[in-house]
Order: C-alpha cells, then structure tokens, then sequence
C-alpha cells in the first residue's frame, strides 16, 4: 500500500516537474524572442536580463537619451544620458520628471549612480552626464505603456550651485511609438517576474 502511494505521489511530482519546466521555458522563449527590447543571460547568474534600446530615444532628443533596464529580481532602471556644455550635479533632491499624454506624471528620484564624462569639442569642454534612476516598483512604468511622453524635465544643479532644470518638450505622434514598444517591454518585464 505505501509503496503504491509512493509511486502515484512521485508520478503527480513528475508530471508537475515536466509542467513547470514547460511552463518556464516557453516564458523563456518569449522573452528572448522579444522584438522590441533586447534581451541577455547574465554571465555570472544565468539569469534574464532585459532592456530597450538607446536608439529610440537618441533619434528624437537634441542632447539627450535614455533606456530602461530590469534585472531579473532587481528592480526596473531608467538610464538617463545629457550632454551639457557646463558641470553640472544631480542628487537625490534633483527628480527626473515625465509628463503624458493622459495628464500623468512619474517622478524618479532614487538615484542609484552618476557618472560624468567631460571630453573638448573644439575649445568648448562639454559633459556627458549619465544618470541611473531606479523605480521604486516595476508598477511605477504603466504610465510609459498607457500614454505618449509629452515632456521630460531634467533637474539638476548648475555650476553656479543653483537648482536648475531642463524641460526637453516632446510631440506625442513621435512618442507614441516609444509608447508602443514600451508597452511591449512591461510584457518582456511581466514575463521576467513570472519567473521568480
């Protein structure tokens, strides 16, 4: 008698096993065959990486450019990268502010490293200024997926100490199609979670 509920409970594990081994390697599947991000197994882990492409943005943006990224158990990224011709500082107490469509908005304050880059154009020293702001939660990206950016306003401190900001105004028809692929990349972030 045990040795027959042995064999049925290990046949139910089984066939459990073999489901959720399906289960993950279509969501696997998925993932890596998403058109409109990239996606990478992360050297050390094996672990899925995901992240849209600069080039969207840099088309569009006179001096600057961003991307998101999400590592697998970590939490969503916005790579955020400014051309100035002067030093500037950004911190805690400088947001990167998106305005939408809809009328919605998403603050980033949490910033997680900045590197500056100067480099001479002509006799001008210019600064390339990358900012990593991370997302309190992968809810915080739905405004990206439901509405075109209207606006994106860069606060920072300017070489005078003064708070300052750059407010770089965007046309909805050009970002409606960042709209649809970032849409796109919280179905890549989705997929991504189920994982865990």
């Amino acid at each position: 008698m045990q040795k027959a509920i042995f064999i049925i409970f290990f046949i139910i594990s089984f066939n459990l096993y073999s489901q959720n081994t399906q289960n993950t390697n279509s969501i696997l599947s998925d993932i890596m065959s998403g058109k409109n991000y990239n996606a990478e197994r992360d050297k050390l882990t094996s672990k899925i990486n995901i992240f849209t492409s600069w080039k969207e943005t840099y088309k569009y943006m006179r001096d600057g450019k961003f991307r998101f990224y999400k590592k697998f158990g970590k939490s969503l990224t916005l790579e955020f990268r400014y051309r100035s011709p002067h030093k500037i500082y950004v911190n805690n107490q400088t947001p990167i502010i998106f305005n939408f469509e809809d009328g919605s908005e998403t603050q980033l304050y949490n910033i997680q490293k900045v590197i500056y880059s100067p480099y001479l154009m002509g006799s001008v020293e210019y600064y390339n200024i990358e900012v990593k702001y991370k997302f309190n939660d992968d809810g915080e990206f739905q405004n990206f997926a439901n509405s075109p950016i209207t606006n994106i306003r860069f606060n920072f401190f300017d070489y005078m100490n003064e708070q300052n900001f750059e407010n770089m105004i965007m046309s909805p028809s050009i970002t409606t199609n960042w709209q649809n692929k970032f849409s796109l990349f919280k179905e890549g972030i989705d997929k991504v979670n189920q994982l865990k």
